[in-house]
């Protein structure tokens, strides 16, 4: 890479600048990323960050070639679109200037016929966004370009050997070891993995089971894919080959003469991993959202005379886990209270990382989580069985009184729902089951007074007296016979007539026979 002479500064904020709010439209965008060999597919804003990225990556190296190429073509784009413009920049006028110079005709070769820049893999070096999940340890083999391919398959070989890797061989002993494969679509900056559409992985001729395209519309959200397991890396002078089949990874570009050829760059990397209790350890002991601050910018909103302060309610459960948060975090970019756990989050974008608050939407990646202290200090002063909370415009917080939805009814009493109501239920001897309401006191719903009390009790005696069933227990406790007293005398069967019994003055004989019916006469008696 070229370096910068005579310590200049190269300044690209005017280069920013015009991309950004030069009225350039889509079309001199996508031209200005083919000449850079980058991506032209997605909206403006896309195309714009590409070009934003690149001019100031040249302008950090520095590297003033690269940097006053990539200003010409921003300041007359017209001169790709001609296709006078040809890479790479040599550091000498174009053959268009020199054509133009001479004041001879020449006219510029189609874009087909020109031969772009091919970097070769041998000595490439790729640099990936960094992950909190994984550090990359080592490079193992070479760089492979993946060729753009428009109708056919195509696969790409890397041979692996363990003898020619010594890391591999830590690799046995340390489970945190691991080798994975890494693809990116562009050969320069910091690149997201991202692998062809339709491709698949093959290790010593075994497919690898893996997700290699992510969440759709979620561009970072696909992981590197670990083939640790199936390299054989014991065997001694074993040749492992990793091969990955793709197809289709050309896409019409602006106009026949312009296509956007998209390659692909396949590389394995020796990790460690970082288990999510250790990035929630690290979130412990790092920044932290103070109590004071909290309670300060909750005064500032209350007092603001446009906004209508009122005591809101804050949920102690994790959204994404639906369980009682344990150490609460947020971005530091998010303006709501709200906060959610940390390991479940972490545990989440470890399966497919997008890093968006799950409250908000808004961006929350790894370094801008911080711990809340103000829900922290709540979450230690409640028990596990509080969910939620109340907290008052000022600050100051207080447990959730839920509603009650049957008391909140008009013309309804919250004593006639109450839980401590019960009914004792009785069988009657009749095989009958009468039931009495039991309220709070002990007395029963249906008891006017103790005068109609002692009234029922009284006119149920006889009854009881005369009912053969009391009368043959002896000397045991009567079986109790519960009296509803709830309905209307008008709604009672009438009682049950006593059994008729025929009365008789002429037969004279014991007590006990009393109520007997007669023995008929002898008939020698009457003779």
């Amino acid at each position: 890479m070229a370096s910068m002479g005579g310590g200049s500064f190269l300044d690209p904020e005017p280069y920013v600048r015009k991309v950004k709010n030069g009225g350039m439209l889509n079309q001199t965008l996508k031209n200005i990323c083919l000449a850079e060999d980058m991506k032209v597919n997605g909206v403006k804003a896309e195309l714009q960050t590409r070009i934003v990225d690149r001019i100031r990556l040249y302008a950090n190296a520095p590297d003033q070639i690269k940097f006053n190429r990539l200003g010409r073509i921003i300041d007359h784009p017209e001169i790709v679109a001609t296709g006078v413009h040809s890479r790479p920049y040599q550091g000498s006028a174009s053959p268009a200037a020199n054509s133009m110079s001479n004041g001879a005709t020449n006219y510029p070769a189609p874009r087909a016929a020109m031969q772009p820049y091919k970097p070769m893999g041998y000595g490439m070096k790729l640099e990936f966004k960094p992950s909190p999940f994984y550090d990359i340890v080592e490079q193992i083999g070479d760089v492979k370009l993946c060729d753009a391919m428009n109708q056919h398959r195509h696969t790409v070989n890397i041979p692996v050997k363990a003898q020619n890797h010594p890391i591999l061989s830590k690799a046995q002993n340390d489970p945190t070891l691991r080798v994975m494969i890494f693809c990116a679509s562009e050969g320069n900056g910091r690149q997201d993995i991202a692998f062809p559409h339709q491709s698949e992985v093959k290790v010593n001729g075994g497919d690898v089971k893996a997700n290699l395209r992510g969440l759709k519309n979620k561009p970072g959200s696909t992981r590197p894919v670990d083939i640790t397991k199936e390299l054989r890396l014991k065997v001694l002078g074993y040749q492992n080959t990793v091969e990955m089949t793709y197809a289709l990874t050309t896409k019409a570009g602006l106009n026949a003469a312009f296509v956007a050829s998209e390659k692909f760059y396949l590389v394995l990397y020796m990790v460690k991993l970082i288990p999510v209790p250790d990035l929630v350890k690290r979130l412990q002991a790092g920044k932290k959202i103070t109590k004071e601050s909290v309670i300060n910018e909750m005064i500032n909103k209350s007092r603001d005379a446009d906004i209508v302060a009122t005591a809101s309610v804050l949920s102690l459960k994790c959204p994404l886990s639906t369980l009682r948060i344990d150490l609460p975090i947020r971005s530091i970019s998010c303006r709501h209270n709200q906060c959610f756990d940390a390991t479940s989050y972490l545990q989440l974008q470890e399966q497919g990382p997008t890093w968006l608050c799950p409250i908000c939407n808004n961006s929350a990646p790894f370094e801008t989580l911080v711990v809340d202290e103000y829900v922290k200090n709540i979450l230690q002063n409640t028990s596990r069985s509080v969910d939620q909370v109340t907290v008052e415009p000022e600050g100051q917080w207080k447990l959730y009184n839920r509603p009650d939805a049957m008391s909140s009814r008009p013309g309804v009493a919250s004593s006639d729902f109450s839980d401590d109501d019960d009914d004792l239920i009785e069988v009657s001897p009749g095989g009958r089951k009468a039931s009495t309401p039991i309220t709070k006191n002990g007395t029963s719903n249906g008891t006017l007074n103790q005068a109609q009390s002692t009234r029922d009790s009284l006119s149920a005696a006889p009854s009881n007296r005369s009912n053969p069933l009391n009368s043959s227990t002896g000397g045991k406790r009567p079986i109790s016979e519960v009296i509803d007293l709830c309905s209307s005398d008008e709604e009672e069967s009438p009682a049950r007539p006593p059994p008729k019994r025929q009365m008789t003055s002429s037969f004279s004989g014991p007590s006990y026979l009393s109520g007997v019916a007669p023995v008929p006469r002898p008939s020698y008696l009457d003779s």
